[in-house]
């Protein structure tokens, strides 16, 4: 695969390349058995252009027959996941959300891997429509072919939404085999994101059926991850605890997976060097907005604070490439050992309403309270960035912010703090609790005991936060 660095800019040959890469476009799209498209020099000239990444060569220099092949290769994987899932598209209802869950299943190799879950619905859509115009067409015949017939298979599960009334109970995810369960799972009060994430094919396997009403046996639940787990290790544990601590009265909500990137385009940068595993954390974005949407809730389910886990880490990629050249290693081997993720908790809760009315007052945008579990002096020595990387820190912590009052209004902010009653690492780890760990325990504390989520003041001051001055200037709206 050829990756083109950002910072490079190539020379555009004489002629008009776009309409000569449109037209590679068009007779590639043109092999492809029983599908019928649109314009192709409209698709290629999209902002999106969603389909010139599959192209693991120089687009210009890659004959149809090679274009073709990158396509459908990668796409029948793409919609056999969607296949796999179908129990989660048709309890969604054909839900955007449905693609977040594909975002994480879909070990894609294109050039802008991973691509986000909008982009995996246009894309779904692209192909689902240009087989439908395939067979509306009166001179059609019965042309097959591999991608055809997996998008045949899921094009049944859209008809099946779309055809059917939404039921008043809620089906539940399919069961692993051999498994009997009585009542749906996940429980109908977590939102669709929650699921998009417990449904992901390892976690559902290991969790299903667990809830706030089955938890399991004690040897069920998982230790709290660290700064060198796998991420999936750690959604598995977010997910735990959520599915065992959340209940239809629950008055908070906790994101289900790890914050470690500002932006999506980071999240691509670290593609590679991370062995895909970058896909399996989230973005602030994400978590803002999930934010919204949970704070938007109304009656038994409404929301009065949402908690996310930061994991990001703080090295570059030049770094990473040059320490595994050096150490004779891979570079995804070297990331997983040596980029140590920096844990931090945000907690988000909901004050009142503009002029510091009451709650229940319908004028006016809302306020909210911001706290960042920050580990280190003099609470967790052990667990505090190295001076080398807290500049870094320190920046995407500013980054951070910026990106919060881009979204809500800030009264308050807090920084710093710790956990009520502080529980050393297992002696197997041989080690102090590092900033991962010790984020966990305090996530699991509030989760366990929701009383103890901080609030006012006193409450901050108890648990060692300090203010921090993030308040929302004149120019922040939310978005």
């Amino acid at each position: 695969m050829v990756y083109t660095k950002a910072n490079q800019s190539t020379p555009r040959p004489p002629g008009n390349t776009r309409l000569d890469k449109a037209l590679r476009l068009r007779k590639a799209l043109s092999l492809m058995k029983g599908l019928t498209f649109e314009s192709t020099y409209l698709l290629f000239k999209s902002p999106d252009g969603i389909l010139v990444p599959f192209v693991k060569a120089a687009f210009d220099k890659a004959t149809p027959e090679a274009i073709h092949d990158a396509i459908t290769t990668q796409l029948r994987k793409l919609f056999l996941i969607c296949i796999r899932n179908k129990d989660v598209y048709v309890r969604f209802r054909g839900s955007e959300a449905f693609y977040y869950l594909v975002f994480s299943d879909w070990d894609s190799v294109t050039l802008a891997s991973p691509l986000e879950p909008v982009l995996l619905g246009k894309l779904i859509s692209l192909f689902v429509g240009a087989r439908r115009r395939y067979l509306a067409r009166e001179d059609s015949t019965e042309e097959f072919s591999a991608l055809t017939r997996v998008i045949d298979l899921f094009t049944e599960a859209i008809d099946e939404v779309d055809s059917t009334i939404e039921t008043r109970r809620i089906p539940s995810l399919k069961a692993p085999e051999d498994f009997v369960i009585t009542r749906s799972w996940p429980p109908e009060f977590f939102s669709q994101y929650d699921i998009a994430i417990m449904a992901q094919t390892k976690i559902r396997k290991n969790l299903f059926g667990i809830d706030y009403q089955c938890k399991g046996s004690g040897e069920d639940a998982p230790l709290y991850p660290h700064d060198q787990s796998h991420p999936l290790e750690v959604r598995r544990y977010l997910c735990w605890l959520s599915l065992t601590e959340m209940n239809p009265y629950s008055k908070g909500a906790l994101f289900l997976a790890p914050i470690a990137f500002i932006s999506h385009q980071k999240r691509q940068e670290w593609y590679a060097p991370t062995g895909h595993k970058s896909r399996f954390y989230a973005t602030v974005d994400e978590f803002l907005n999930y934010a919204k949407v949970e704070f938007a809730r109304t009656g038994r389910g409404a929301k009065q604070y949402i908690i996310g886990l930061l994991t990001p880490w703080f090295f570059e990629v030049a770094e990473v490439t040059s320490d595994a050249e050096k150490m004779n290693e891979d570079i995804p081997t070297r990331w997983q050992k040596g980029c140590f993720r920096a844990g931090m908790v945000l907690c988000l809760s909901k004050l009142g309403r503009q002029g510091g009315g009451q709650v229940g007052r319908q004028s006016g945008h809302w306020w909210y309270q911001l706290a960042l579990f920050k580990p280190g002096m003099p609470h967790y020595p052990a667990a505090a960035e190295p001076d080398r990387r807290k500049k870094r820190q320190n920046l995407w912590i500013r980054k951070l912010l910026d990106e919060i009052k881009a979204h809500f209004h800030i009264d308050k902010g807090w920084i710093g703090g710790r956990s009520m009653n502080h529980i050393e690492a297992p002696a197997s780890r041989k080690v102090s609790a590092d900033s991962v760990e010790v984020s966990n325990e305090f996530i699991t504390e509030i989760m366990e005991n929701p009383n103890c989520f901080p609030i006012t003041r006193p409450e901050h001051e108890e648990r060692k936060f300090e203010t921090m001055d993030c308040g929302s200037d004149d120019n922040s709206t939310s978005r």
